[in-house]
C-alpha cells in the first residue's frame, strides 16, 4: 500500500486559516441571506441609476456590485439608528413636550393628540423591540424615497433657480450634509429642513410634473416633482394637494407640511415641524441652497 506522508510548517496556523476561509464562505452564502430573511421587513430598497449605464457589456457586475454597495450602507444606516434608539426617542418626546406648551390651552383637540402621541413615545421607550421596528420603519421609508426610480432628461442645470417651497423665515433646523443632524440620528442628511408651522402650504419650486407620492400614513411620507433634468422632493408632508402625472407650475401650492413626531408624514426621525427639502440631479442629492435665492442671515440652527 502506498503510504504518502505531508509534512506542514506550523499545523494549527493552518487549521485555523483554512476554517476562516471556509467559514467566511458559508457566512456570505448563507448568513449574510437567512439574516436578510430575518429583516425583511426592512429590506433596503435600492437605489435606481438614470445614467443608462447598466445595459451591454459589464452592466449586470456594475449592478451587483452597486446593490452590493447599497446593502452594505443600508445596514451601517440601521445599526447607526439602533444605537441611539433612546437618544432619539427622548429627543422626539422632548419636541413633542415643547409643542404641547406653545399650544397651551389654544387648541384642545391638537394637544390631547399630543398626549397621546406623548404616551405612545414612552411605551416605544420602555418595549426596546417595538421602538426599533418603529424607527426602522421610518428609515426604510426614507431609503425607499432615495431609491425612488425618476424619469429624467439630460439637461443644463447651470441657470436653474429654484423658488424657496416655504419661507425660511425661523433659518434651517438641518442643513445640507449637516455633521449635527448624522451625530443625533446616525444618518447622513442630503437635504435641507426648513421649520415652518405644522400645515403651511408647499409649494412647488418650479415648473414640472408630479412623479411620484408616497403616503405612509404616521410614517415618512413625501411626493417628487419632476423637472426634466432633475427632481425636487418634498418630505415629512401632512397632506398632499396633487396627484400623481399632475403638471404644476412654480409658486402652485402642492401639500401641506407636517413633521412632527406623532402625527402624519413625519415619521420618528424628525427634527420637528418643518419641510424637508431636496433636489436630485441625476440620482445623486446636491444641496438646495446651491439653487435657491439667497436670503439675509441664512444659517442652520443647532438641534
Amino acid at each position: 500500500m502506498l503510504h504518502i506522508e505531508i509534512e506542514i510548517e506550523r499545523p494549527i496556523a493552518t487549521l485555523v486559516t483554512i476554517v476562516g476561509v471556509v467559514g467566511a464562505i458559508v457566512w456570505f452564502n448563507w448568513g449574510g441571506s437567512g439574516q436578510r430573511g430575518e429583516a425583511s421587513a426592512m429590506e433596503p430598497v435600492h437605489a435606481v441609476s438614470t445614467q443608462g449605464d447598466r445595459s451591454g457589456g459589464g452592466g449586470d457586475d456594475r449592478m451587483a456590485l452597486h446593490d452590493a454597495e447599497d446593502e452594505a450602507r443600508f445596514l451601517r444606516m440601521q445599526q447607526a439608528v439602533l444605537s441611539r434608539r433612546e437618544e432619539i426617542l427622548r429627543y422626539t418626546l422632548q419636541l413633542l413636550e415643547e409643542q404641547a406648551q406653545r399650544l397651551g390651552d389654544t387648541s384642545p383637540g391638537e394637544s390631547a393628540a399630543l398626549i397621546e402621541s406623548e404616551q405612545q413615545l414612552i411605551a416605544l421607550l420602555t418595549d426596546r423591540q417595538a421602538g426599533e421596528e418603529k424607527l426602522l420603519e421610518t428609515l426604510r421609508q426614507m431609503w425607499e424615497a432615495e431609491g425612488a426610480p425618476l424619469r429624467l432628461q439630460q439637461g443644463d442645470l447651470g441657470a436653474v433657480i429654484l423658488d424657496w417651497p416655504v419661507e425660511p423665515a425661523f433659518g434651517l433646523s438641518a442643513t445640507f450634509l449637516d455633521a449635527a443632524y448624522e451625530a443625533r440620528f446616525g444618518i447622513p442628511h442630503r437635504a435641507i429642513d426648513i421649520p415652518v408651522e405644522q400645515g403651511s402650504a408647499v409649494l412647488a419650486a418650479a415648473d414640472g410634473v408630479v412623479e411620484s407620492i408616497a403616503d405612509n400614513g404616521m410614517g415618512y411620507s413625501y411626493l417628487i416633482v419632476n423637472h426634466g433634468g432633475y427632481a425636487t422632493l418634498y418630505g415629512h408632508v401632512q397632506e398632499f394637494l396633487v396627484q400623481e402625472g399632475q403638471v404644476v407650475h412654480k409658486g402652485d401650492i402642492v401639500a401641506r407640511s407636517g413633521g412632527l413626531p406623532g402625527t402624519k408624514g413625519a415619521g420618528l426621525l424628525s427634527t420637528g415641524p418643518h419641510l424637508h427639502f431636496e433636489v436630485i440631479v441625476q440620482g445623486e442629492r446636491l444641496d438646495p441652497l446651491t439653487f435657491l435665492p439667497a436670503r439675509a442671515g441664512l444659517t442652520g440652527n443647532s438641534l
